[in-house]
């Protein structure tokens, strides 16, 4: 009995490693080919607030998505896009209140960028996710996977609140 579980072990251990150490790929396989995209998209902001729901004693933020509208389409040649933003009627947890609170000068954005693509900012730009002032031009560096990058301004050219 002790003989038939040592070699089952052992048959098991040997699977185990010829397992581990082979590949099913082949060689010569096609390679793909490296992304050189380096666009924006789509634009997209939201105003974020404290909610009415408390968890720990804390206000879960809540958030509005606000309405992005590209003027003029995207300009892919000189890398600018410019939006006109405009807040939504209020709504449930979004209250008159909370809506007259939003200001072009603290608002959240976010990006769709090209596939494998990164982005950036640069010039004193926040971060995508952090509150931005988008009274002045907001400018990201996006760099396709093969390295080259290329730097687009937003600029948000009406704001209404109304």
């Amino acid at each position: 009995m002790m003989k038939r579980n040592l070699k089952y072990i052992s048959t098991s251990i040997l699977l185990l490693i010829v397992t581990l150490t082979t590949s099913c790929l082949k060689k010569g396989l096609e390679d793909y080919p490296v992304f050189e995209d380096k666009e924006i998209t789509l634009v997209g902001a939201e105003y974020r607030f404290p909610g009415t729901v408390i968890k720990n004693g804390q206000p879960v933020i809540a958030y509005q998505p606000l309405s992005v509208a590209v003027v003029g389409g995207i300009d892919k040649t000189n890398a600018v896009i410019n939006v006109a933003i405009t807040v939504p009627a209020a709504n449930g947890s979004f209250s008159a209140a909370e809506k007259a609170k939003v200001v072009q000068s603290k608002l959240w954005f976010f990006v769709n960028i090209s596939t494998a693509a990164t982005i950036a900012p640069v010039s004193g730009t926040p971060a995508l996710g952090d509150p931005t002032d988008a009274t002045k031009p907001l400018k990201y560096t996006v760099t396709a996977a093969n390295g080259t990058s290329r730097v687009w301004t937003i600029n948000v050219t009406s704001f209404t609140n109304l």
